[in-house]
């Protein structure tokens, strides 16, 4: 399943606050993830992909 969030542009012109701020956090300790880990782009999409699945299944 493919998730879309087109109701969140995370442009920093355009975006700010909490949403922004979430955004630069994950894709920090994304780009830290990929460096320790040296898995590849794909790894770490399938990796949101089952957290979000997850939460969907499951709530926070």
């Amino acid at each position: 399943m493919l998730l879309k969030m087109n109701k969140f542009e995370f442009d920093d012109t355009e975006t700010s606050g909490i949403w922004w701020s979430t955004n630069v956090s994950i894709r920090d300790l994304c780009v830290e993830l990929k460096s320790e880990t040296n898995c590849d782009d794909e790894e770490i999409i399938d990796l949101l992909r089952s957290i979000a699945n997850s939460i969907e299944l499951n709530s926070l």
